[in-house]
């Protein structure tokens, strides 16, 4: 972003308006009936550059979960306590053309991460002898990351969830009869969701992207967080399977590292520069927010973010 600040808002600003064409389309997700009542039409946009300068613009306060977002942070703890090949010898690492929560892609191992099979592989490598301390050590990387203590835990969205995770039951019971892991089923469920259920403000969410963005390092406090191999990790694994199974298309068409959740968040990663931030429920079929994927489509020719147009 070779611009002014003032020049960075009136374009930031200019990418907004014209993403206004696109509320309305889409559905918020049903599946987990909490997600439901969200205000379908909310929208929130944060980009923090990797010298800290932060762009705000929405609903800035609201708190949402990070569902499927938080495969990153699984992903990355689990790097943290593992040696890679011994996470990549459970899950792999291609993209997928089915859906997020299909059975399909498990043959000898989940296709990737970012699909549910692959990050309830990933939420079981997590050390620690109860789930309550695996899950505080997750909370305590997001809040070291995102550079807030401003997380919660959505306990609403996580008793929703757990009520309806029949399908997410049977991939942890068939990864465990697979062989994948050896870890109680339904503990490593248990912690899965709870991840999901992380909720945050599209600020800290941002804040968090640019530390990826910045190889690992810190913003506010320059620190390694992150070590740069893990980093490297998660971001290519955001460009080739973040988003779903439309993945290929979306890194095609936007050109921006990205990862998304039902809840309607996606963040993306520009490498070098910032992380984005942009939230807005309603989702299309393959459950990535319409809104918020086509502004980060406009976004990226705005503020020339394409990773493969430089």
């Amino acid at each position: 972003m070779f611009f002014d600040r003032n020049e960075i808002d009136v374009r930031i600003r200019r990418a907004i308006i014209k993403s206004e064409k696109f509320i309305g389309q889409g559905e918020v997700a049903t599946y987990i009936p909490e997600l439901a009542n969200v205000d379908p039409d909310s929208f929130a946009l944060a980009i923090t550059s990797i010298t800290g300068d932060t762009f705000l613009y929405g609903e800035v306060d609201k708190i949402f979960s990070l569902q499927s977002i938080s495969k990153i942070l699984d992903l990355l703890v689990a790097l943290h306590d593992n040696k890679l090949e011994d996470v990549y010898n459970k899950v792999g690492s291609e993209p997928t053309r089915y859906e997020f929560n299909s059975l399909v892609p498990i043959t000898d191992k989940p296709a990737n991460p970012f699909i549910n099979a692959g990050a309830i592989t990933t939420t079981s490598m997590i050390m620690g002898s109860t789930i309550d301390e695996r899950f505080k050590r997750l909370m305590d990387f997001y809040n070291m990351i995102a550079g807030s203590e401003t997380s919660v835990f959505l306990k609403d969205v996580y008793e929703s969830e757990m009520e309806t995770s029949d399908r997410n039951k049977a991939i942890s019971y068939y990864l465990k009869s697979k062989g994948i892991f050896d870890a109680d089923p339904s503990e490593v469920l248990d912690l899965y969701i709870r991840s999901c259920s992380i909720g945050t403000d599209i600020e800290s969410l941002s804040h968090f992207g640019a530390v990826l963005a910045n190889r690992g390092y810190g913003i506010d406090k320059i620190q390694d967080l992150i070590p740069e191999s893990i980093v490297s990790i998660i971001v290519s694994q955001m460009a080739s399977c973040g988003m779903y199974e439309n993945s290929g298309s979306y890194l095609m068409n936007v050109g921006i590292p990205s990862k998304s959740g039902v809840s309607g968040a996606i963040l993306g990663i520009v490498p070098g520069v910032c992380g984005i931030a942009v939230y807005s429920p309603r989702l299309d079929k393959t459950g990535n927010s319409v809104r918020g994927k086509e502004l980060l489509k406009i976004l990226s020719y705005e503020l020339n973010l394409n990773i493969f147009v430089k």
